[in-house]
């Protein structure tokens, strides 16, 4: 059975689709939140089809679920500011002026952890691991930020065979191209090194089609 940890970024996805069923004609009807909610599905996708699937063993971390808590607050924070029609130019300086209510607060974090616990059901939560091989390779060679190699470290040293992410930083990880100059040295596919694949979730159904995700 092959093993897949999940990002924090994905599992927010399936939270903030979830979440938003009842508003989808809403979000419909604005192109912005339209498409931004169209990319968001294929996290969601993902996630419902391994509550069924068992070809695959679904992880994530501790870690990740705490991401989670912060991805979502800016996400939701970005809406509502979004919403009120202040110009993306000014969010970084308008945000702890629209701040979330306290009202707005305890329904955000009572959705957040119903979701969790949902999750907890079918994904098993395990502690974050900083290997003393592969954690230095991550962040001294292939310049992770310091989270991410937690991360990424955890699921090589529980034997994960996938790393499911949005984060293209992570996914270009097995790629070998270079940009700009040449480095001295080609760093090999984080694949090659470590025997796990970073990847979307589009491109992990697309993979997987047969498996997982029949009826998407």
């Amino acid at each position: 059975m092959s093993k897949v940890f999940i990002d924090a970024n994905v599992i927010a996805n399936w939270i903030l689709i979830s979440s938003s069923v009842e508003r989808l004609e809403e979000l419909r009807d604005d192109k912005i939140l339209s498409e931004r909610f169209r990319t968001f599905s294929y996290s969601y996708v993902l996630i419902e089809a391994l509550k069924e699937d068992d070809m695959y063993e679904a992880v994530t971390s501790t870690l990740a679920i705490g991401e989670v808590y912060h991805v979502l607050y800016n996400e939701v924070l970005s809406l509502k500011l979004y919403r009120s029609g202040i110009p993306i130019t000014l969010w970084s300086k308008l945000r702890s002026k629209n701040d979330l209510t306290e009202d707005e607060k305890s329904l955000f974090w009572e959705t957040v952890r119903s979701h969790l616990n949902e999750l907890k059901s079918f994904i098993v939560v395990i502690d974050d691991n900083v290997n003393d091989e592969v954690y230095p390779k991550l962040v001294l060679d292939y310049g992770l930020r310091p989270h991410d190699a937690i991360l990424l470290t955890t699921a090589v040293c529980n034997g994960c065979n996938w790393f499911i992410t949005n984060d293209s930083e992570i996914i270009q990880l097995n790629k070998q191209k270079s940009k700009g100059k040449k480095r001295r040295k080609e760093k090999p596919p984080i694949s090659k090194l470590f025997n796990i694949v970073p990847d979307s979730p589009q491109n992990f159904l697309r993979e997987s089609k047969i498996e997982i995700g029949k009826e998407t």
